[in-house]
């Protein structure tokens, strides 16, 4: 006896991949990631100030948002320690 439909395996994205980002170049993605960051980073001000005026209601979501633009800024430093390495490995190549 036969199925009469075929099953196709969904598209696998890897994670927090959109599918828009597939067609982006390294550079299109570095550039969103950085404005990521930047953002990140402006909503921890934000909080950080709420936090100094004792106007900030939820705690728990305070210290989130701030420690996620923590580790978010720690990440891109870290992306660009791997890329100076890198470049210091080529230029030391013999050619």
């Amino acid at each position: 006896m036969k199925v009469g439909f075929e099953v196709k395996a969904p598209a696998v994205l890897s994670l927090g991949e959109k599918r828009e980002d597939r067609d982006k170049g390294f550079v299109e993605v570095f550039e969103d990631f950085l404005k990521d960051v930047n953002n990140d980073q402006l909503e921890a001000r934000a909080v950080e100030k709420e936090l100094a005026s004792g106007k900030v209601e939820n705690l728990q979501q305070a210290i989130y948002t701030i420690e996620k633009a923590d580790i978010s800024l720690r990440l891109l430093v870290e992306i660009r320690n791997k890329a100076v390495e890198s470049y210091q490995e080529i230029m030391r190549m013999q050619v």
